[in-house]
């Protein structure tokens, strides 16, 4: 009955047709490689805090636990240290991840 009416087991796409069959689901990137382009975040060649940062490391380490506790996720902690603190970059200041 489902064969009647052209559907088939396996339903292909449109860009499943035009793929070649070695090559993994295309994903808007780089034909031939992993690459996705130009567009990435890029970190300060400095290792050193800013000069305007005035925390220091215990400081920072005291609300990272603290916003741990709470139950935030790694990149929550992150925005809500550079939105609210201003810290840019938690490793530059405390020297580790």
């Amino acid at each position: 009955l489902a064969q009647a009416f052209g559907f088939g087991l396996i339903q292909r796409t449109h860009s499943d047709s035009r793929r070649h069959p070695h090559q993994p689901p295309a994903e808007m990137g780089r034909m031939y490689g992993n690459g996705k382009g130009m567009a990435s975040s890029a970190l300060p060649y400095r290792r050193k805090p800013p000069t305007w940062v005035k925390m220091k490391t215990e400081d920072v380490c005291d609300h990272i636990c603290k916003l741990a506790k709470k139950g935030l996720a790694p990149s929550q902690i992150g925005v809500t240290l550079r939105d609210s603190f201003g810290i840019p970059q938690v490793r530059s200041v405390t020297g580790n991840k």
